[in-house]
């Protein structure tokens, strides 16, 4: 009896301290965490403190706009920008742009009028922490730059998660969807690269689009198994998004087709340890998908060390492409075709095929590249180092390196064209002025010939600072930049929408907005035919 009251006690104790003890001593250990002064300190002196950073809360309804010059009459769709928004006043991170919830900016335009919406990205994190009324999930600022206090930080939250302290998250669904939006096959997507793709729920009123932010992660027919893109590149002309994906605790890289909304091919294709710190981007031509492999790394166990980050940079890890050939199918493997630089890229411009004089085919890529990259990714700050226009020549069939050669000295980035000529040779490009900003966004955009390699004209966005010159085609255009750029334009005080005649490099209208729009980057453009695709 004696030793069964024991085993009674023992097991009480233990079931005890699981539920109340440990419970409450990682809730002292968040709260000490938490009250660290050294992030108030970092945060009070971040770039990130500027008005520009400081998120709204409004959400808007189609208020009409205002248009100062003339809207073309073939300008009607629905343009889309998304980007962070901080859903609290107070952060117990450190700041930085990726840090916060998904907020959706929409301008459409219908018969020479626009109206303007906006409406927070309701992710499954964002309602918990709406619920809750404050940060419940670490942030991309506890992880880049605040080393063992970061590190702690996340490892605290997955012992709240367990002990049921903070809703538990999946950690393909434990995200904002912040990054980009994307339409594909009658499905609108919020886009992050830690994560699933996010389907937004979408209806029509009035004949115009109508997003309430709701929706969910979809897992494309339970063939995908890890995390997504955030910047598919689409091939123009069947639709397909062709994509490159990088999850970091395992370091694997993975190439993905979705068709006609089905995901038809998902293969892991590399693994290193470290890993490739960001696929953010890649290339597709006519016959390649091609993604870099450069000298940005994670590694979470360099937080304990000099770099107090999981992010750093090696300049000894020469940066280099994989090249997959799109014909190939499951028998698809990655041949390595080595840059001879390190470097980083965030974005790409594009890259098409060319034949030489002696009949051999060459691969041409072309991107801002940047050739340090500090560990706590100070990305859209003074602190950012600046990236240079690069072209890079390689034999397809050696794998050699042709020619590379650096196109502009001056800090150009986040390039947009028209995607219609996506992995065909490219003529323009369109490129954000980051050195004339002093690295907050961008300052302007250039119109560059990358052929005959020299810039054509520039527009400068006086006083406002844009995130990407989005190119809108004309209806039934024959010439490559035959049609508009569209950039959402943020002060410290408002914003506007601004229309650029692409071929000439001049205003045709700017629309002011009925709020301030916080800095962000990635939108894309909504068609009559895309729209409509999201109505069946």
């Amino acid at each position: 009896m004696a030793t069964l009251m024991t085993v009674v006690i023992v097991l009480l104790a233990l079931l005890l301290a699981r539920t109340v003890f440990l419970p409450r001593l990682v809730t002292a250990w968040v709260r000490k965490l938490q009250a660290d002064p050294a992030i108030d300190s970092y945060n009070e002196n971040s770039a990130y403190r500027q008005p520009g950073f400081d998120p709204v809360h409004s959400e808007l309804d189609r208020a009409e706009l205002s248009v100062s010059g003339t809207l073309p009459d073939d300008l009607t769709g629905a343009y889309l920008r998304n980007g962070t928004n901080r859903q609290f006043t107070e952060s117990r991170s450190r700041l930085h742009m990726f840090n916060g919830a998904g907020m959706l900016h929409q301008v459409q335009f219908k018969e020479g009028r626009a109206w303007y919406s906006n409406t927070y990205v309701r992710t499954p994190r964002f309602a918990h922490e709406q619920e809750a009324g404050k940060e419940l999930y670490p942030e991309f600022g506890d992880i880049a730059g605040n080393g063992k206090k970061g590190l702690a930080r996340i490892i605290s939250n997955l012992m709240e998660q367990r002990f049921g302290l903070v809703p538990k998250m999946d950690s393909v669904k434990n995200a904002s969807a912040t990054t980009a939006i994307q339409c594909h096959h009658g499905k609108l997507y919020a886009l992050q690269e830690t994560a699933y793709p996010f389907a937004l729920q979408v209806r029509f009123e009035d004949g115009l689009l109508v997003l309430s932010g709701e929706g969910e992660f979809d897992g494309l027919g339970g063939v995908l198994t890890g995390p997504f893109t955030a910047h598919p590149k689409i091939d123009p002309d069947t639709g397909d998004w062709h994509s490159f994906s990088t999850e970091l605790k395992s370091g694997s890289v993975s190439y993905s087709v979705l068709s006609k909304g089905e995901l038809t091919f998902y293969q892991e294709i590399d693994q290193a340890k470290p890993s490739s710190a960001f696929v953010h981007d890649g290339f597709l031509t006519d016959h390649c998908a091609v993604f870099p492999d450069l000298s940005l790394r994670f590694d979470a166990g360099q937080s304990f060390k000099e770099h107090a980050s999981a992010f750093y940079y090696d300049s000894d890890y020469m940066m280099r492409f994989g090249v997959l050939h799109r014909q190939e199918g499951s028998d698809a493997t990655v041949r390595w075709f080595d840059a001879d630089m390190h470097g980083h890229i965030w974005h790409t411009v594009n890259g098409w095929e060319e034949v030489d004089a002696d009949g051999a085919t060459e691969l041409v890529l072309v991107a801002p590249v940047f050739t340090s990259y500090p560990s706590n990714v100070p990305i859209h700050s003074p602190q950012e180092p600046h990236a240079h226009l690069y072209k890079f020549r390689f034999n397809l069939d050696s794998g050699a390196l042709v020619d590379k050669r650096c196109l502009l000295q001056h800090f150009y980035e986040r390039p947009s064209i028209n995607t219609d000529w996506l992995g065909k040779q490219t003529r323009y490009a369109y490129l954000l002025d980051e050195e004339g900003s002093g690295g907050i966004m961008g300052s302007g955009v250039l119109k560059y010939d990358l052929l005959s390699e020299q810039a054509i004209a520039s527009f400068d966005y006086g006083e406002y600072r844009g995130g990407e010159a989005l190119f809108v085609p004309r209806d039934n255009a024959v010439e490559e930049d035959d049609g508009y750029l569209i950039e959402l334009l943020t002060s410290d005080k408002d914003s506007a929408l601004l229309v650029l005649d692409a071929k000439t490099m001049t205003e045709i209208a700017r629309l002011t907005l009925p709020q301030r729009v916080p800095y962000g980057v990635h939108g894309c453009w909504l068609n009559s035919e895309q729209l409509q695709s999201l109505q069946a």
